[in-house]
């Protein structure tokens, strides 16, 4: 059963979720194509050694494995950033973390920011992403205006 979406659910350091994912040809394929690249690298061999996956590959995952374990009815996207580290490689298995990595509030409305880290089987770090949402609106202030 998931939990409600309230910032008094939320704790900081709380691991929202955590999967291991093969990088197969038809993730990249349809990465590519969302994004409207026809780089070689995703199609061909690379410079690292094989076919990389594009970069924002990753880019939903916070969200979806926030969305597995809390009842969310949407959440404004505030600001994200990434710190890509190494290519997704094709074959490659990488797991990928969602923690809780603060909360707070400013303006009387509840914050969250999260963070996905993704590695690879060998221990390699592929990227780094925080996400930062403003939280579901109730009357025009937060749900909850409590730390």
């Amino acid at each position: 059963m998931k939990k409600e979406f309230s910032y008094e659910n939320l704790e900081v350091g709380e691991e929202l979720g955590r999967k291991e994912v093969l990088i197969t040809d038809e993730m990249i394929r349809a990465c590519a194509q969302a994004i409207e690249s026809q780089h070689p690298w995703y199609f061909e061999d690379s410079p690292f050694g094989g076919r990389i996956a594009p970069p924002t590959i990753f880019d939903n995952d916070t969200l979806r494995m926030l969305d597995e374990k809390y009842e969310r009815f949407g959440s404004i996207h505030a600001k994200q950033s990434w710190e890509f580290k190494n290519p997704a490689k094709l074959g490659k298995k990488v797991t990928l973390t969602v923690r809780v990595v603060d909360k707070y509030i400013k303006r009387e409305r509840a914050w969250i920011v999260m963070e996905l880290v993704t590695v690879d089987e060998d221990g390699l770090e592929i990227c780094r992403g925080r996400h930062t949402s403003l939280m579901s609106l109730k009357g025009g202030v937060a749900n909850d205006q409590s730390p």
